[in-house]
């Protein structure tokens, strides 16, 4: 198994994020992750009209070689099927950086009526992901169907939580910043700390996902900010 490249595997992780198409309108979540968390930064994925899947697999890969610690990967919709990519694209070497991965409402480019901006992600990798991976989908997503959710996250050995209705999780879904999903992040990050064992962190992310009470678009919470 391939040695991490970072010098302190022990250090606080860094978390890249991957927006999803259209990822620059206000109010979005991960922008707000951006903003208000020392500890995230973005990956820039471009604004291609048809975004060509190796050159994001490449931002990305690049993105990983400039850092020195353990990384969390969030990808949503797009920025989720990248991350997918580049996982079954990509040597040992650049995976051993990445601590975990969570997959936020990846697109489907089979699906009937999908995306065909997505269309150069298909087929998607077969291939079972090298670190803990957690896919979250919600109930009424018009990209990914639940059952399809549960298919692909058992398809790259990730964990599986649905989080209700909440649509593709875009800003016109009115999630505002997404308090819930930050929330997850952080105890993301506890379960997948540099260093633990990858079946520890896979069998904790399971139990993380059963452990998530459903949250509907628009529902309060204690960790709201305005």
């Amino acid at each position: 198994m391939a040695a991490p490249r970072f010098e302190h595997p022990s250090a606080a992780p860094l978390t890249l994020l991957l927006p999803d198409l259209d990822g620059g309108e206000p109010g979005y979540w991960l922008r707000h992750w951006i903003d208000s968390r020392i500890d995230c930064r973005l990956v820039d994925l471009g604004q291609a009209r048809r975004p060509d899947r190796n050159s994001l697999v490449t931002r990305l890969d690049h993105a990983l070689r400039r850092l020195d610690a353990p990384v969390i990967l969030v990808g949503h919709g797009v920025g989720a099927l990248t991350i997918a990519a580049w996982a079954g694209l990509m040597s040992s070497e650049s995976e051993a950086a990445v601590a975990g991965a969570l997959l936020i409402a990846p697109g489907d480019p089979a699906a009937a009526d999908a995306d065909p901006r997505l269309s150069d992600f298909a087929p998607l990798p077969s291939e079972v992901f090298s670190f803990p991976a957690l896919l979250v989908a919600s109930d009424d997503d018009p990209a990914l169907s639940p059952d399809r959710a549960f298919s692909l996250a058992r398809q790259w050995g990730a964990g599986f939580a649905r989080f209700g209705a909440c649509g593709h999780f875009a800003p016109a879904d009115g999630l505002g910043w997404w308090p819930e999903g930050e929330e997850l992040l952080d105890r993301f990050i506890d379960l997948v700390e540099p260093g633990r064992v990858r079946a520890q962190a896979q069998d904790g992310l399971d139990r993380l996902a059963q452990s998530l009470p459903p949250r509907d678009r628009g529902s309060s919470s204690p960790l709201f900010r305005p």
